[in-house]
């Protein structure tokens, strides 16, 4: 069975690559990857990858100029015909690609909506709303890497009775989190000490959009007017480096550097709380991975992996804009730390981000969706 992939971030991150590694071997997967020229490429497949450079700056918003590129150059390059599936990655560019497909071939697909989709495409797009109503419309089905967005989409569409049922049948599946973590879980619990420092930390790369700044507005207001001493440990790579050095003037905290994945476990080791209230957020991944250690998550509403466990039973969700609920949400997991250690005892819930498992689920999916 063959699986066409129309992924426009297929070559810049290893999830991908992850994720058809758990697949069964009866699937045949090509992947078409159009990319601008000069992008670095981060990962060197093993898989079948159509990637001609044919997209330019101007792309991202001539969105039919774009698509017309991605028909011509793939009418030309693959053998297109209702017995491919196709699975597009996202819905602006992949997925009115997979819809002009399905127009002229007949190939059934199934769409993934993501973080761009809907705090970008549908807000500065609304343009091309009646086009993205037929991509949604016509999907086999749709598949949300959080139960975020697909409240998010159900509210933007709440007026079409079609789109709210194609998204009240659609499927959340999350990413999976890579093999160290899982063999490396923690079950020591962790304690906390008021009367001592408190470590709070921080893992990923570093821009305006992870809302570093805030949370340093938060810890500064705390240290300056709560009994509490708190430090921020820093960790990964500086993308900004006109941000990075505007968030020193804040208040004092430890940048570590970029560190590799079995650095970040020591590190977890020595932190009490993780926290990441990014102002957006597809799933984070790297929230999980604190959970494997014990670390209670401080994350962001409405993003993200928000809905997907019980509310506040192993962290807080907060207005990743709002420093006073930062502020509240530092308090409430110091304060319910012992509690959520507990619910942390429970490492079932580590289970569906094993990759093995979401290749199994895509596995029937696909089948499923063929025909």
């Amino acid at each position: 069975m063959k699986i066409l992939h129309l992924n426009s971030n297929f070559l810049y991150t290893r999830i991908y690559e992850n994720l058809l590694d758990n697949m069964d071997e009866n699937f045949e997967h090509i992947i078409f990857n159009p990319r601008k020229k000069g992008n670095n490429i981060v990962v060197k497949s093993k898989y079948q990858v159509y990637d001609p450079e044919i997209i330019n700056k101007f792309d991202s918003y001539l969105t039919f100029h774009r698509r017309n590129k991605s028909l011509n150059y793939l009418r030309k390059n693959l053998k297109i015909n209702d017995d491919i599936l196709v699975h597009a990655h996202t819905l602006s560019n992949d997925g009115v690609l997979a819809y002009s497909l399905f127009k002229k071939y007949g190939c059934n697909y199934i769409l993934t909506i993501r973080n761009t989709d809907v705090n970008f495409t549908l807000k500065y797009k609304k343009h091309l709303i009646p086009l993205f109503k037929k991509v949604l419309i016509n999907a086999k089905i749709i598949i949300f890497p959080n139960y975020s967005y697909k409240n998010k989409l159900k509210a933007y569409f709440e007026n079409n009775e079609s789109i709210i049922n194609k998204i009240d049948n659609s499927i959340v599946i999350q990413n999976g989190i890579e093999p160290i973590w899982l063999n490396n879980i923690q079950s020591t619990k962790k304690n906390i000490n008021i009367k001592k420092e408190i470590n709070l930390l921080y893992v990923g790369r570093i821009y305006k959009q992870k809302n570093i700044h805030r949370v340093l507005t938060a810890i500064k207001s705390l240290n300056e007017i709560s009994n509490l001493k708190i430090n921020y440990k820093i960790v990964g790579e500086i993308i900004d480096l006109e941000y990075f050095e505007k968030i020193k003037s804040i208040t004092e905290f430890n940048y570590l550097g970029a560190k590799t994945k079995t650095e970040i476990i020591e590190i977890m080791k020595q932190c009490e709380i993780f926290i990441m209230p990014s102002e957006n957020e597809t799933f984070g991944l790297v929230y999980i991975e604190a959970l494997t250690q014990n670390l209670p998550i401080i994350y962001s509403k409405n993003e993200g992996i928000d809905g997907y466990f019980e509310d506040e039973s192993l962290g807080k969700a907060v207005d990743p804009f709002d420093v006073n609920a930062i502020i509240d949400a530092i308090n409430y997991v110091v304060d319910n730390y012992s509690d959520i250690q507990i619910t942390l005892e429970d490492k079932t819930i580590f289970e569906n981000f094993k990759w093995e498992n979401i290749g199994y689920n895509y596995n029937q999916l696909y089948k499923e969706s063929k025909w």
